[in-house]
């Protein structure tokens, strides 16, 4: 344990056991390990941006904070101030696969230090990109916006020799549940689920158990959409009366049934579960919620799932290791209640003024297998869709990834028909 001052000490939630878990089974599994970008345009000045980046670590308690087991219970500390290593200076023009090589390992990281992230910067002609490495537990994906609005803050208030130091925030708590609300959610569960299928495997073969998924590398392949298609997506939500999500989720779920011939499985999707008061603040504020795939071939596809994704949200308030202990009976080693993951980020990407800079997020693909295969599409401010798949390489996804990107993408244009057909290509990380 660290020898810097404690300032509070409190239980960890139900998602941070979780990660401390995952931790204690592979201290070098990618799976929850996040590296996030922040790009800056303009001349960057190197001392300002160290003081912003400390400032921002003072600021946000989950920078902060370390992850013991004390007293047969995870407990987090939050310290009075972060743990990092300096602010590492990367070679000029080093791209997100080479910088995740350099930060992401098992040396980064000591959850039981309080050491939870690690920055580094990548000159290049037109300025930087700034990439933070940072343990799940402490980040999600709308962390990275927050992240950002408070660098571009600091980093202005540096570069005109103004004090950095930030309002320092407090975490916001949720409210426990009552036992009467955790009875009704958990039986809500139980009847939503009762009787969903696994995902079978690609031909059959064999499916990696959770040790596997948990220590295994992974394989990707990724693809872009032109602003044609997620204008389609768009319409189609509009005549759905639904959000985006539930077509792209749509079209996924047609996909994997093609794929494997499976039908009634669940797809896995993370949610965002920030309170008021909690906009604001860096930390893992999602819950992963199973979405029971409905019939996905007759008309009306779209409606169904966007009333699955409905009644699944209705139940969030469950954390998600509570819904399958809820509704998962058999004793088995594979991934339960769900095998495949989905994510969509669209968020507006805010550019922020940092003095003489402006400094924006980057959409960054995951690190590490969290399924026996998942899809993230991401938005891109052009409108572009930008596919992802990766699959742990034990098992038999690797070898389908490019069957299931086109499969997904021929969904999608059947599903939202007012696009017109674009060349399909798959392409490995760069």
């Amino acid at each position: 344990m660290t020898d810097h001052a404690t300032v509070r000490v409190q239980l960890a939630s139900a998602l941070e056991m979780q990660f401390w878990l995952g931790e204690q089974i592979d201290p070098a599994s990618h799976a929850g390990w996040v590296l996030a970008q922040v790009r800056v345009d303009g001349p960057l000045d190197l001392p300002a941006l160290d003081a912003a980046l400390s400032a921002v670590a003072r600021r946000q308690e989950a920078l902060r904070t370390a992850y013991v087991f004390e007293h047969e219970q995870v407990v987090r500390k939050v310290l009075a101030e972060p743990v990092a290593e300096p602010l590492l200076r990367l070679g000029a023009g080093t791209g997100f696969e080479e910088a995740a090589a350099t930060l992401l390992n098992a040396d980064t990281f000591d959850l039981a230090a309080g050491r939870v992230y690690r920055a580094a910067v990548a000159p290049d002609a037109q300025g930087a990109t700034v990439f933070l490495a940072v343990h799940h537990i402490a980040f999600d994906g709308l962390s990275q916006e927050v992240f950002a609005t408070d660098l571009a803050c600091a980093y202005a208030r540096a570069v005109d020799d103004v004090a950095t130091d930030l309002p320092v925030l407090e975490r916001v708590e949720a409210a426990e549940l009552t036992p009467a609300q955790h009875a009704d959610l958990t039986t809500h569960w139980r009847t939503l689920l009762a009787g969903a299928a696994d995902l079978p495997t690609p031909d059959g073969g064999p499916a990696p158990n959770q040790h596997e998924l948990a220590v295994g590398g992974s394989a990707e392949l990724r693809t872009t959409c032109p602003p044609t298609t997620s204008q389609a997506v768009r319409d189609q939500a509009r005549r759905s009366a639904c959000s985006p999500f539930a077509v792209l989720l749509a079209a996924y779920g047609r996909a994997l049934a093609e794929i494997t011939g499976g039908s009634d499985f669940c797809v896995g999707t993370p949610v965002a579960t920030r309170s008021a008061g909690q906009e604001d603040e860096l930390g893992c504020l999602i819950n992963v919620l199973p979405v029971r795939m409905p019939e996905l071939s007759a008309p009306g596809v779209v409606e169904r799932v966007w009333g699955a994704v409905r009644e699944s949200i209705m139940g969030s308030a469950l954390p998600r290791y509570e819904i399958v202990r809820a509704v998962h009976t058999v004793a088995g080693g594979r991934m339960p209640v769900y095998q495949a993951l989905f994510a969509f980020e669209n968020w507006r990407r805010v550019e922020h003024s940092a003095g003489p800079v402006r400094m924006h997020t980057v959409p960054v693909p995951p690190v590490g297998a969290v399924a026996e295969v998942q899809l993230q599409v991401c938005e891109l401010p052009d409108g572009t869709l930008k596919c992802i798949v990766q699959a742990p390489l034990t098992g038999s996804w690797p070898q389908r990834l490019p069957d299931l990107l086109r499969a997904f993408d021929s969904q999608l244009a059947e599903i939202a028909p007012s696009a017109p057909p674009h060349s399909f290509s798959s392409e490995a990380p760069a």
